[in-house]
């Protein structure tokens, strides 16, 4: 996942406003009493909210698995003049030199845990690295997003530089919704083909704060993706914000 599909994601994700995202996140971490200096961003893919955070001073670290991703990320950095540490990893594996105040994962990144045991041993390993009076913020995808917007639909689009196709499966036993990606890059007066395919699992906002609590996490709250109001059923996306 996230090999040449890392160079097109900012195209892709050009309409995306990484700096309201970010405000989002700075008002979560105000309502809940929270002053943080340092902090991991966890799947943070190119880089949108981790360089916005270093910008706004914040001691951030940006943590991913794909090492396309975080290339892209550091290029970014760096052509913006930012200090910005970026770590390939498995954030279910998840290990730093010491706790941070504050951990974030933004833009799906614990829908891309499909296993029970997977996603309950990153919440155990985030509790752990957070300081006492910590908080860790993220948005999942909803269950309605993946299995009815998403579901089994297919997707296109065309761009002057890059085009593709998305057919997605949506198992309704398993939750998980299949991605199939399909890219054509303009290169040299011709397209190069490229292909993905993802995996997201949809859960339950009810599972994520039971899972939340067993981690030890307390103080749990959940809010709409563009405000702090609680979520409704048809909301695309939730966030979460939990304290240690």
């Amino acid at each position: 996942m996230y090999q040449d599909f890392a160079y097109y994601y900012d195209t892709l994700m050009k309409n995306v406003d990484y700096s309201k995202w970010t405000d989002h996140v700075e008002e979560i971490f105000r309502r809940n009493g929270k002053q943080p200096k340092t902090v991991v961003d966890l799947a943070c893919g190119t880089g949108g909210v981790t360089n916005i955070l270093a910008a706004r001073g914040y001691q951030v670290t940006g943590i991913d698995i794909s090492e396309d991703m975080l290339f892209v990320a550091g290029e970014k950095a760096r052509k913006s003049g930012l200090t910005v540490s970026y770590v390939c990893q498995d954030m279910t594996e998840l290990t730093l030199h010491r706790p941070v105040d504050a951990i974030i994962c933004m833009c799906d990144g614990f829908n891309y845990i499909l296993e029970d045991k997977k996603i309950e041993r990153t919440m155990q390993r985030i509790f752990r690295y957070l300081n006492p009076g910590g908080i860790l913020v993220f948005d999942i995808s909803t269950y309605y997003k993946l299995s009815s917007v998403l579901g089994d639909n297919t997707m296109a689009d065309n761009d002057k530089e890059i085009s593709f196709i998305w057919l997605n499966n949506f198992d309704k036993k398993t939750r998980i919704l299949e991605m199939n990606l399909t890219f054509f890059k303009k290169e040299n007066g011709m397209y190069r083909r490229s292909d993905e395919t993802h995996f997201q699992r949809a859960y339950y906002n009810e599972e994520i704060v039971t899972l939340l609590e067993e981690c030890g996490f307390s103080d749990i709250k959940t809010y709409s993706a563009n405000d702090l109001r609680p979520p409704g059923k048809r909301n695309h996306r939730v966030f979460f914000s939990a304290a240690t």
